[in-house]
């Protein structure tokens, strides 16, 4: 197992359970991935200040619910401390080898796997076999700038970060600052650097619909567990659409355009520090960026502002270093062509955790997956045929196509509630396959008569 983020620790609580064995190898000296702030893996991008953007109901595992003493939206360091909790509760600590880099997993001829592991910043590794590897690397350590370039970013004199290195607004104070991009970041980041920064811009192409964090007194993101994602989408986005005019406003109160698309077609963005921030004029919505100078941005719009620092918050790729691409490896629309977000169709024994971006609700999608992973593994469950796990996917690809923007950001958004309920109806599934093919077991009495021969 690689990773032990949060993917990694639900797939090994689950494994752990069922006395399957593993080794688990993590590159940081503890556990957490991204929420472990300052990561000696050099992989997470929290910053000070950040907070969840998903209510804790949302991010408690199926089998550990967050402290009724956190708050609605935990700080990191509480997110780390439940983490440490649900690792310890299941013994998880003992199980995973710390400072170990994971360089190269290829296919073994004689089947199985080839795992080499190296310990962080040692030149020589080690190459262990294994008949199954679970991938848990996460999908938001990989920075991605723009692409292409922004023109003349070359020339610019000023600094230029990517979100995933920004700590603190202190570098920021009395400069004019430009943000780069609207999701969750970004939003946030701006009304931070804002209250400090001489100016603040935030530039979007395409104007997100932003969320406040409550909505009718309740966590936003408890939305997407609620009746109301059960809701046909025609009827559902202009719901959405209304509950969000009602308790919220027109975006153009706060200097925004319209966005051309639906609020589900995006993922959403939550801020209610943005929002303030716009009201108040401290940050200024500005379109794409068309080009550079030395100390200038000039906007899609015609217009241009004097700026000497820019934070790129545009989102990161999903990556995996120690596959080869020819074996797999994301598309470079962002989608990963995986079964049920979990399996290559063709390459047998090797499994993807978290790779399934849902609006709200995130960690409880994990142990149910990890579950199916393990039926696999044990072979209590059985996939359908390749060509028929092909056949899903592509039609899975068409459906997203027509749900969600054709962003590189949205290649794995999903809906929380439909894929709960595909991978329940895939295990039960699968453990009929795996039944049907197991050999039948003759009952004693014809055993008996076997041995004794015929009477």
């Amino acid at each position: 197992m690689i990773g032990a983020g949060p993917s990694g620790l639900a797939a090994g609580r689950v494994l752990a359970s069922r006395d399957v064995p593993f080794d688990c190898f993590e590159a940081g000296s503890g556990i957490g991935g991204l929420w472990r702030y300052g990561n000696d893996n050099g992989m997470s991008g929290v910053y000070a200040s950040l907070h969840a953007n998903v209510s804790k109901e949302s991010m408690s595992f199926t089998s550990l619910a967050m402290p009724d003493t956190y708050p609605v939206f935990p700080h990191h360091s509480l997110v780390l401390a439940y983490l440490e909790h649900y690792a310890a509760s299941a013994g998880l600590h003992r199980r995973i080898t710390f400072g170990t880099e994971v360089t190269s997993v290829r296919p073994h001829d004689g089947g199985g796997w080839e795992v080499t592991v190296r310990r962080r910043g040692d030149g020589d590794g080690e190459t262990r076999r294994y008949t199954d590897v679970v991938v848990a690397n996460g999908h938001h350590w990989d920075p991605r700038p723009p692409d292409p370039a922004v023109p003349g970013a070359e020339d610019f004199r000023g600094t230029a970060v990517h979100s995933h290195d920004y700590r603190t607004p202190a570098p920021y104070r009395g400069r004019r600052v430009l943000v780069i991009g609207m999701g969750n970041s970004a939003c946030e980041i701006a009304a931070e650097i804002s209250r400090t920064a001489e100016r603040t811009f935030l530039s979007a192409r395409d104007t997100a619909h932003l969320f406040p964090k409550m909505l009718l007194g309740r966590p936003a993101d408890h939305l997407a567990s609620s009746p109301l994602s059960d809701l046909p989408r025609i009827l559902k986005d202009p719901a959405l659409r209304l509950l969000l005019r009602l308790t919220r406003g027109a975006p153009s109160r706060y200097g925004l355009p319209e966005p051309a698309h639906g609020p589900l077609a995006r993922h959403p963005s939550t801020s209610d520090e943005l929002l303030v921030q716009l009201a108040r004029g401290a940050v200024t919505p500005k379109p794409g960026v068309g080009s550079f100078g030395p100390d200038t941005a000039l906007f899609t719009d015609g217009t241009s502002e004097r700026v000497d620092a820019v934070v790129y918050a545009t989102g990161y790729r999903i990556s995996f270093p120690f596959l080869d691409p020819s074996l797999f490896a994301a598309a470079p629309d962002g989608r990963t062509e995986l079964y049920l977000r979990t399996v290559p169709p063709r390459i047998p024994g090797l499994y993807f955790m978290g790779l399934a971006q849902p609006a709200g609700a995130a960690f409880p999608l994990l142990e149910p997956q990890a579950r199916w992973i393990a039926e696999l593994i044990e072979g209590a469950a059985a996939l359908p045929s390749p060509a028929a796990m092909e056949r899903a996917v592509e039609r899975e690809r068409r459906r997203h196509l027509r749900t969600y923007a054709a962003t590189y950001r949205h290649g794995i958004e999903t809906d929380f509630r439909s894929c709960l309920r595909a991978l329940r109806r895939e295990r039960r599934a699968g453990g009929r396959r795996a039944r049907a093919a197991a050999p039948a077991v003759p009952s004693p009495a014809a055993e008996t008569a076997s041995v004794a021969g015929p009477v």
